[in-house]
């Protein structure tokens, strides 16, 4: 879909609220913009459009850092949303992007804080940049597709922002940070970035927008795009049996690439797939299992049927219900770990191999509790703040600190790939989190811990089979 553009001029604003002075000044006559610039079309783009220009001493400054005040503007700007009213705090009327805030604000595109504030002059962070341009894109129809994150930093990126950093790279509007494998979530963005990722996103718009269906058309007949807006997304986060690792599946790109010729509806694919999963579970379980379907925990998922012959389905993971608890569930044969919200499913990474040691297990616990409480660390120590409890552990010792109060523990701290390696239930004892230990599951080691959850919520007794 094409757009229309309103062409805004910003003049006589304070520096921290500012846009940029020129009006419509072409990127050909930057100083700072080379006409061999490798983005000099995309800026090209939104600054004959409004939506960013440049200053008055002729220059573009692409690294400059954007608030998030001026990023809401260029989303306003961009999608050319209708004229709206806001009230935060530290947004006035009389404050230069007032408008444009306002505006983004009733699109859903910006929030709040729960002080009433919107923090204008605070610089955007990419996280933020994702999320925003997320919200944007849902706003213009029904995008959401989404890869595994391809990052090395994918652990650290907010449980709020990952869904909108897996649109992010699925339809490439953002990728990693400068010239690195990491996304950098918390790094301010600056105009460059802004003004390519707005451009690619406002693309996708225009060129990637699900087609709906002739009346009458097949299921076999259609295009990816058409099944798509016919059905929705389908995708599958499941755990490999050959090597514990996690992959995601698209349903409606197997059936349209593969499965078409076999099922003449959609549905009886997806029909198949859930007895599949049945099979898959009393065959292979615990090496094979769906993690997420659209999501959603498998048990809490459309995709479960119940009564999975040979085994119990009580011990599977369901999503939590409030939208403050967090259930994380760890395979001691993986490093690929599950962390179950109450409307999604966030996939990570631990740095090492969980491992178990004098009765406990021994896990990256900074990776699995870093979005979810305060977790930081140094070189040598690693502190973890939750409920107003403060426990601290030190690389190499066998005591943690709690509240000040040494206590001791049954098992020394490891440091291991720059990552802290703390006893788990011991640990979460000290924190008042809760641990369900699964004892018997794998029948090749019946006497052996398989899985272990930990939640900031009661959970049941420890399971063994």
């Amino acid at each position: 879909m094409k757009k229309m553009f309103k062409l805004l001029v910003v003049s006589g604003v304070t520096l921290s609220l500012s846009l940029g002075v020129f009006s419509n000044v072409h990127a050909q006559n930057f100083k700072d913009i080379g006409s061999n610039h490798p983005e000099k079309a995309k800026i090209d783009s939104l600054v004959d459009k409004g939506v960013i220009s440049g200053f008055e001493d002729g220059t573009f400054r692409p690294s400059e850092k954007v608030s998030r005040a001026q990023f809401a503007a260029f989303v306003a700007r961009a999608l050319d949303l209708p004229a709206a009213t806001s009230s935060f705090k530290d947004v006035s009327k009389s404050s230069t992007l007032y408008s444009e805030v306002s505006s983004a604000y009733k699109a859903g595109i910006i929030k709040g804080f729960n002080d009433g504030s919107f923090k204008p002059n605070v610089d955007v962070s990419r996280a933020d940049i994702a999320v925003m341009l997320d919200r944007a894109l849902q706003s213009e129809g029904n995008f959401t597709k989404t890869i595994s994150l391809p990052y090395s930093d994918a652990g650290s990126i907010g449980a709020y922002a990952v869904d909108s950093v897996k649109r992010m790279a699925a339809y490439s509007i953002m990728g990693a940070a400068g010239d690195t494998n990491l996304f950098s979530p918390t790094k301010s963005g600056n105009r460059l970035e802004t003004v390519v990722s707005i451009h690619n996103m406002l693309t996708v718009t225009e060129e990637d927008v699900p087609v709906k269906p002739a009346p009458g058309k097949k299921d076999t007949e259609m295009t990816i795009a058409e099944l798509t807006h016919k059905y929705g997304e389908h995708k599958l986060i499941s755990r490999n049996r050959a090597n514990g690792e996690f992959f995601e599946s698209d349903l409606v790109l197997q059936y349209h690439d593969y499965y078409k010729k076999r099922y003449s509806d959609f549905n009886q694919f997806i029909e198949m797939n859930k007895e599949s999963e049945i099979r898959q579970y009393s065959a292979y379980y615990p090496y094979a299992e769906l993690i997420s379907y659209n999501g959603k925990a498998y048990r809490s998922s459309e995709m479960y049927k119940g009564d999975i012959p040979s085994m119990d389905d009580e011990i599977l993971p369901t999503n939590p219900t409030s939208n403050s608890e967090f259930l994380i569930d760890v395979h001691l044969n993986s490093k690929h770990t599950a962390t179950y919200l109450k409307d999604s499913v966030i996939t990570k990474e631990m740095a090492n191999l969980p491992y178990d040691k004098n009765g406990d297990i021994i896990v990256d616990i900074e990776t699995l509790l870093k979005d979810h409480i305060n977790v930081k660390s140094t070189a040598s120590k690693l502190t973890i703040t939750h409920n107003g409890k403060v426990v601290e552990f030190t690389s190499g010792s066998n005591k943690a600190v709690v509240d000040g109060r040494t206590v001791q523990l049954k098992t020394t701290v490891e440091r291991k790939n720059d990552k802290f390696m703390v006893p788990l239930r011991e640990s979460a004892s000290l924190l008042g989190l809760y641990t369900r230990t699964f004892t018997g599951i794998d029948v090749r080691y019946p006497n052996n811990i398989t899985r272990i959850d930990l939640a900031n919520y009661s959970l049941p007794a420890d399971y063994k089979l």
